[in-house]
């Protein structure tokens, strides 16, 4: 049946999407995915059923130098043809698809684990099942996790091992619709956990909402911060956390919480001993090199970081940063709002270059921050 809103008073703004069972367009496409690399990755899968489909950035120092090499390999042994830049398959993409067919195909998830969702939810519209093999090991494991949950929701069958290494879709399925409800985003409040947390002020306060329990980043995020000695607690689906706390160092398989990564390395430089965050080495295939941008921004700020090719080591300071220096975010959102809780404990501030690109997944960042209490303000002059 078609969807029905959600009779909760607080549910919020609804989308209705009335879906066409797979893409049909017949004519070229062209579709510019701005600097978004899931939207893009997953879109190269559907995309395989459209005879002909371009995909460009306005990016191109940023989404235009993430590889998708694998990903492509993959799809055309599904007999889809590609034309892409360069051997690790940059923007712009063209895909030349319309029948790609079921079978068997092996995928490295070293990367990206979103080259396998890409597969998975481009499996079930296949004419005959696809067993997907996944080789050189699989980074981000929770995002196929949620890949999952999603498709599970939506009526899909998938089967697959315990380590999430092979999978096989029975296919053709059809996509069930429903009423789904989509929860508040954890990356996004760990950035302003992590601002509270950093405060020195044991009066700051900040709850959160619509943060439900169980979801794998949010749990790995919240032991993290707990493990830090953050004063934080749930309230059924509202998290309350208070600054003002000692900070202690931590060590993290980043893994499980990526996209919260770049936040709590910006806390950690102010807890007590060296924070350690491993098995982050996809960090590197982001909007930024967000292990090695992320460090060089770090210590030009004060901080004392230093960057491994699987993680980042930090010896925090807990009494701040000199700052008064200009940093720049590397159009990656994670990277702004990482170095925004910086300048906010260092003693001179700091200079945000690129800030535009925080509207990526919080266009009101800056903003929430300012109604905190922060101190934000047009950089006219220094």
């Amino acid at each position: 049946g078609a969807p029905q809103r959600p009779s909760t008073a607080d549910a919020g703004p609804c989308l209705l999407v009335r879906g066409i069972g797979r893409p049909r367009a017949e004519g070229a496409v062209t579709i510019n995915v701005g600097n978004a690399g899931a939207v893009l990755r997953l879109l190269l899968g559907v995309s395989a059923w459209l005879p002909q489909v371009t995909f460009i950035t306005d990016q191109p120092q940023s989404l235009g130098r993430r590889p998708n090499r694998e990903l492509l390999q993959a799809l055309e042994s599904l007999g889809v043809r590609v034309e892409a830049q360069g051997a690790e398959g940059y923007l712009p993409i063209t895909l030349y698809g319309g029948h790609p067919r079921g079978g068997q195909v092996a995928v490295s998830g070293a990367r990206s684990s979103q080259y396998v969702s890409a597969l998975l939810f481009l499996a079930p519209l296949l004419s005959e099942p696809l067993v997907i093999e996944v080789v050189e090991g699989l980074t981000s494991q929770v995002m196929v996790e949620l890949t999952l949950k999603v498709l599970r929701q939506a009526g899909i069958v998938v089967e697959h091992d315990a380590a999430l290494r092979r999978f096989r879709v029975p296919a053709p399925q059809r996509y069930r619709t429903g009423t789904y409800v989509v929860p508040g985003d954890y990356p996004s409040a760990a950035a302003l956990l992590a601002a509270c947390a950093a405060m020195p002020d044991p009066a700051s306060e900040l709850r959160l909402r619509r943060l439900p329990a169980g979801e794998e980043d949010g749990e790995a995020l919240l032991a993290a911060l707990l493990a830090m000695g953050c004063d934080l607690r749930r309230e059924g689906e509202t998290l309350l956390i208070r600054g003002g706390r000692r900070l202690h160092a931590v060590e993290m398989d980043g893994s499980r919480a990526i996209d919260c990564i770049p936040v709590l390395v910006a806390l950690a430089c102010f807890a007590e001993g060296r924070s350690v965050f491993y098995n982050v080495a996809n960090l590197h295939y982001k909007e930024s090199d967000r292990i090695t941008d992320l460090c060089a921004e770090l210590e030009r700020a004060g901080c004392h970081v230093r960057p491994l090719p699987d993680a980042i080591v930090v010896e925090g300071q807990p009494e701040g940063v000199e700052g008064g220096v200009s940093v720049d975010g590397h159009s990656d959102h994670r990277l702004l709002q990482a170095l925004t809780i910086v300048g906010m404990r260092s003693r001179r501030g700091l200079v945000l270059t690129g800030v535009e690109h925080i509207a990526k997944s919080f266009p009101h960042f800056f903003s929430e921050l300012q109604r905190l209490g922060a101190v934000v303000s047009p950089a006219l002059s220094w």
